[in-house]
């Protein structure tokens, strides 16, 4: 991002899929949260209601959400707990996931074993390869970034999205590199709230996990 003034973002991941447990690629296509997806979703509610709070007494706050399914869910999980109109959160096709074209419902090492030269070719370009009839991380990126460039600053935004959008919206907003975004790992229980260029993590503290009853094993995606 420029050094022009930043919006302000409370930056969200979907909640935990049923495909996030077995390790599938989604991409563009869906699964549903799991129990414990609904949970974690609800125990990041509770994690940031101060801060959604705090944002909502300066200015009227624009919900937007990616378009698909396991990011509207959370969405309307989150309008619950915030005691929120779910209408209130807009659909933007920009922070839908990457497109994995090919690889979608697959895991990695299912992708290795049958498709092993694109799996190599993306290995030797993770940011340049474009997976067949899908998206290269550079093209993620160009997306990414020009829907930051047109948010305006004069309110601040709650966005719920999905890890590989989080990793670049969160690595965009503070000028990070390519291999520090790569190096980037977040569970689905962690949100960001992104304010004058910096980053502060919403760790999820250990009273809310029992709380909740969440799993302790709150996945990250690997790619």
């Amino acid at each position: 991002m420029s050094e022009t003034k930043l919006p302000t973002i409370l930056l969200i991941r979907h909640g935990e899929t049923q495909w996030n447990i077995e390790g599938r690629l989604q991409g563009g296509q869906d699964a549903p949260l799991t129990l414990n997806g609904f949970r974690q979703i609800c125990a990041v509610a509770e994690n940031t209601r101060d801060i959604w709070m705090a944002l909502s007494a300066t200015a009227a706050v624009s919900y937007i959400t990616s378009p698909l399914g396991r990011a509207r869910q959370t969405s309307s999980i989150l309008a619950d707990c915030w005691g929120i109109p779910y209408s209130d959160f807009q659909c933007h096709d920009a922070i839908a996931e990457r497109n994995y074209g090919a690889w979608e419902g697959m895991t990695l090492p299912e992708v290795s074993r049958s498709r092993p030269a694109e799996f190599d070719a993306h290995q030797d370009d993770i940011w340049g390869y474009q997976v067949p009839g899908g998206e290269s991380k550079n093209q993620l990126c160009a997306r990414i970034k020009h829907w930051l460039s047109h948010l305006s600053t004069d309110q601040p935004y709650v966005v719920v999205t999905h890890s590989g959008c989080f990793r670049l919206i969160r690595g965009l907003y503070v000028g990070a590199s390519a291999m520090e975004m790569d190096a980037y790992r977040e569970p689905q229980t962690t949100s960001y709230l992104l304010s004058d260029g910096n980053a502060h993590e919403c760790a999820m503290p250990i009273e809310l996990t029992k709380k909740f009853d969440l799993n302790s094993k709150a996945l990250t995606v690997q790619i």
